[in-house]
């Protein structure tokens, strides 16, 4: 409809279009209060998180004092990932005050003045090209910070990673950048808002990495609760002129921290955690090595255990040990090394009976074991040729046992306590195989039901069927308003061990505080 021509008529339109425009255009200020409430809350939930990270990079300090040539490099990579959250946190601070500013500072309360302004935004974000800058830099901090993940679980950080840059969904005719979508016309207090936002994906992605280079510490390591001495001579039994050769360690060492060895009084240099004696046998008949070995807790704690090893000369005799464990584990390739003093080890034939198992030769006296039956007992024996004859050498028997159940945790917590920004950073329930032997034994989550009861919420629950949490959006809604008092509810909980055999594991529960 064309507007009338009548120049006093033409005014009143065009007053009224502007009246329309400032009506549509009027935030109240019950609105303004709520993202207020909401940004004061994104805030005390970023000094939360700030202080965990901080307990995570003191962790990083300790363990490299213990052990710095594991502990370094994945210490370097968490003062990265620091500098990298620093840095991006204090740019987008920035540009916070930038738009208080702009929208008449703050009162004596330290409250904005212009907390409905609605030009400041979109001034300093789209018209000065700060927007744009903006969702480059926190793009390329996502890029960083993805780098610093091993290949192998980069995918899963990908989708994972709270801070995340897209484009925004294009619903309507006119195609909107990401700087209009979210600062065009917005009250400064809304900006702020969501700017803290940016900032508080910043640290969650902060978190989840960090935690996961700290996991990655010790994820190859044997963990064992108690320490012990332990020697392995090359053969129990020689013949004069033969060497004897004890290799000598502290249970559940580390390849990268030696321990202090002294053999018959006489001190042992270690290398790569191990120490290696040799003296020239003698006279015939039985003897013995001993002496100690210390080795120091990651607190300090020094740890002295002693050690006796006795051995033959002139009799033949045959060594068999586990290399792992003197068990064998079920649906686990075991390996197992066999010699036999005056035999070749390329002249060694090993086999096995009972427990479901049987024997591999993978080279000179090393054979690999596997078994199917755990609670009955594997029996391995050894013969050789020995002058052109196969003869039975001597014969040891095994414990065949399962692989232990795993413990379930959310984050490094078993629970029954976890606290609400620690249990908010986490994505899923993990099964994490505590004190193991083998490395790289792994127990996948299948399933499991989670339910959340608030006293301020209505009860939800969805069923996971990995170890990520349920994707329901009762859940999902239930996660995100979480707070302290609410319970989080495990049950029927299903994993997969390396036997592919579905396991269910005991309900747990965590009381958020």
């Amino acid at each position: 409809m064309a507007l009338p021509k009548d120049p006093r008529q033409k005014m009143i339109n065009f007053m009224y279009l502007v009246l329309t425009a400032m009506l549509a255009l009027n935030v109240s200020a019950e609105i303004l209060n709520a993202f207020d409430i909401v940004n004061n809350s994104i805030t005390t939930s970023n000094t939360s998180i700030d202080s965990k990270n901080k307990v995570t990079y003191n962790q990083f300090d300790e363990l490299v004092k213990t052990d710095a040539a594991k502990v370094g490099p994945f210490k370097a990579k968490a003062e990265e990932v620091k500098k990298l959250s620093a840095d991006a946190h204090t740019y987008i601070e920035n540009l916070k005050k930038e738009i208080i500013t702009a929208s008449d500072g703050l009162n004596e309360k330290g409250e904005m003045k212009g907390k409905d302004n609605l030009d400041a935004a979109t001034r300093i974000m789209e018209n000065q090209k700060k927007g744009p800058a903006l969702q480059q830099q926190l793009q390329g901090l996502r890029t960083k910070m993805l780098a610093l993940i091993d290949p192998k679980d980069r995918k899963a950080f990908e989708q994972n990673l709270p801070l995340k840059v897209d484009d925004p969904e294009q619903k309507g005719p006119v195609k909107k950048s990401w700087t209009t979508y979210h600062f065009n016309m917005v009250p400064s207090i809304a900006a702020i808002t969501l700017l803290s936002k940016f900032q508080n994906d910043v640290k969650n992605s902060e978190a989840m990495i960090i935690d996961k280079l700290l996991s990655e510490v010790s994820e190859k390591d044997f963990k064992f609760d108690q320490l012990d001495a332990f020697v392995s001579l090359n053969s129990k039994n020689f013949t004069a002129g033969q060497t004897l050769e004890a290799t000598v360690v502290m249970g559940a060492y580390s390849s990268t921290v030696n321990p202090t060895i002294v053999i018959n009084g006489q001190p042992v240099t270690a290398q790569a955690g191990k120490g290696v004696y040799t003296t020239q046998v003698g006279a015939i008949g039985e003897h013995s090595i001993s002496g100690t070995v210390q080795l120091t807790k990651p607190n300090g704690e020094v740890i002295t255990r002693p050690f006796t090893e006795t051995y033959k000369v002139g009799a033949s005799a045959t060594s068999i040990s586990a290399d792992k464990m003197n068990v064998i584990y079920a649906a686990l390739q075991n390996p197992v090394s066999i010699t036999a003093a005056g035999v070749p080890a390329e002249k060694i034939v090993a086999s096995v009976s009972g427990g479901g198992a049987q024997i591999t030769k993978r080279g000179p006296g090393e054979f690999v074991v596997t078994a199917s039956q755990p609670g009955t007992k594997a029996v391995i024996t050894v013969s050789a040729e020995i002058d052109g004859k196969m003869k039975t050498l001597d014969s040891k028997e095994f414990r065949v046992k399962m692989v232990p159940d795993p413990t379930m945790k959310v984050g490094v917590s078993k629970g029954p306590l976890m606290k609400v920004a620690d249990f908010k950073a986490q994505q899923g329930l993990r099964a994490d195989l505590e004190d193991f032997v083998f490395d790289g034994v792994r127990y996948a989550v299948v399933g499991y039901r989670m339910s959340i009861d608030s006293r301020s919420r209505e009860y939800a629950e969805g069923e996971a069927t990995s170890e990520y949490w349920p994707k329901n959006a009762e859940i999902v809604n239930s996660l995100r308003q979480l707070k302290a008092g609410d319970m989080v509810y495990f049950e029927n909980i299903r994993v997969k061990g390396p036997d592919n055999k579905v396991r269910s594991m005991q309900n747990i529960n965590f009381k958020i505080n």
